[in-house]
């Protein structure tokens, strides 16, 4: 029997995904050391971080796929940049869920409205939406692709200016310092912490795989549908 080469490399993910990703939650659980002021629900840390820096990438990377369309007019490319963007509002999702449940352990409040990376990423997690209502309402597909493209690129820009809120801002409320800073973090909690970044990049990848695959057989069939 032969195996194609993307056949084995999708086996290669999924096993590296099943070994990768189980471990990492069960050592975020019980592996390394808490901080004392917050308790057990200082472990969310390591998943909401990994994946609050999953849910700003992906922006950036369906923007570049927006600029590709733009410039080769391939629907390929829309294709991928509107995956992408999928893949980034499931992910912050996630990140506000898992973010207001460690603010009201450590600051009291589920949200604070002063923070400046919380406010930011809000208006992210808005145009995300924005693009796929948008989307969904315009019928024409090369009009919808460049209309996409242009919403993409201006998530993009949202995404990077949430990355440097905490930088660029002299009072940028409670949200923590980055986690790259100097100081740094203890053995314990540097080593779970880069480990759950590589196993939610993976989770990132097969999540992304499989919605790009799904929406690439779905636009396949419409147009079967509509030259028939």
């Amino acid at each position: 029997m032969i195996i194609s080469k993307n056949a084995f490399k999708d086996w290669i993910l999924f096993f590296a995904f099943v070994l990768v990703f189980p471990f990492t939650v069960f050592l975020g659980l019980y592996y390394p050391n808490v901080i004392l002021e917050q308790g057990l629900s200082h472990r969310i840390f390591y998943f909401h971080v990994p994946v609050a820096w999953a849910a700003l990438y992906a922006p950036i990377f369906a923007s570049i796929f927006g600029i590709l369309f733009l410039y080769k007019k391939d629907l390929k490319y829309d294709t991928l940049s509107y995956s992408m963007s999928k893949l980034a509002l499931f992910f912050a999702v996630l990140v506000i869920y898992s973010g207001r449940t460690w603010a009201k352990s450590a600051w009291g409040v589920p949200w604070d409205w002063s923070d400046a990376r919380l406010q930011s990423f809000f208006m992210l997690f808005i145009n995300l939406i924005s693009y796929l209502v948008v989307r969904s309402l315009i019928q024409d597909i090369n009009k919808k692709a460049k209309v996409s493209s242009i919403l993409a690129i201006a998530s993009s820009i949202n995404s990077v200016i949430t990355w440097e809120a905490i930088r660029l801002i002299d009072n940028p409320g409670n949200h923590p310092s980055s986690v790259l800073g100097k100081g740094g973090m203890d053995p314990d909690m540097r080593i779970t912490f880069w480990i759950s970044v590589i196993a939610y990049h993976i989770l990132f990848l097969v999540l992304f795989l499989i919605i790009y695959r799904y929406d690439k057989t779905k636009e396949y069939v419409e147009r079967l549908k509509s030259n028939s």
